[in-house]
Order: structure tokens, then sequence, then C-alpha cells
């Protein structure tokens, strides 16, 4: 069975076939200008140029960018993919890393849906308030928004 990041070996004396940019940007679906951004941002890692100064990048880059994707997808930043990536490509046991950074993407989208479905229920509440008047705010509504508000833990922090 073959992983995402498998690619076939040269045969012995072969040299590795390398893309340049255009071939790259077809055969991930990607444009051009997206790939040199990257590039100079250095997701890909240290690249080889061609004697012409082109761009050269192994065959394998086509996975880097389907990685690239499914990161970003997910939630991950520009950094957080480009440490993924520099663990696929260099580290003994990359699964490991990989784990380590899933697990960590995971603890924080679970707490900022926690925060999110905080944020539902005060707008919730405060919409089943019937409107009326306020005599210090003049809607009943904004008085309601802020008693509610007091269940946020940010404004909580900023009492104490």
């Amino acid at each position: 069975m073959t992983t995402v990041l498998d690619t076939p070996a040269p045969a012995a004396g072969t040299p590795l076939r390398m893309l340049k940019i255009g071939q790259l940007a077809s055969r991930s679906g990607i444009t051009a200008r997206n790939l040199r951004f990257y590039a100079d941002a250095g997701v890909f890692g240290e690249l080889p140029r061609s004697p012409k100064g082109y761009r050269l990048f192994p065959p394998e880059a086509v996975h880097w960018v389907q990685i690239l994707k499914a990161s970003q997808a997910a939630g991950f930043s520009l950094e957080e993919v480009q440490e993924l990536l520099r663990a696929l490509r260099q580290d003994t046991a990359p699964c490991e890393h990989v784990r380590e950074a899933l697990s960590g993407k995971l603890t924080v989208l679970e707490s900022r849906l926690t925060e999110i479905q905080l944020l539902v229920d005060i707008l919730r509440n405060t919409l089943g308030t019937p409107d009326g008047f306020s005599q210090d705010l003049g809607c009943n509504l904004m008085e309601t928004l802020l008693l509610e508000s007091a269940r946020l833990p940010a404004l909580a922090e900023h009492r104490a």
C-alpha cells in the first residue's frame, strides 16, 4: 500500500525528475503565483534552482501541496503547515510529530467551539427577551445582552 508521500524511486543512475513551477501548478491545481508565495515563505523548505534560476520542485511536492490544502482547511496556520511538512521531510518518526500537531489543533478547535456555543446561547437568550423600553439604555434587549455577557470568560477576566 502506498502512502501520500510515497514516490517511486528513480532507477540507479537516473536523475530525479524535478518539476518547474508551472508543471507543479498544473499537477496540483494551485496557481504558480501561490506556489511562489509558499516557496518564498519557506513552506517547502530549501528548493534547488535550475541553471536559469527557476525553482525546481521534487515530484513529492504535489503531495506537499495536497497536505498544505488539507491542513489549511483543517485550521492550521501557514507556520503550522510548514512545521508539518518539515517533519514529513526530515523526521525519523514523522507520525509522532503529526499526531501531536493534530491533537493540539483539536484541543484549540474544541475550545473555540465551546466559546462559540456560549455566544450562541447568549444571543438566543437576549433575543428571547421581549422588546421594551429601558430607562438606562433605551432598549431592554441591550440590558439583557449586558447581563448575559457576564458569562463570557474574557469579560470576567477584565473584571478581576
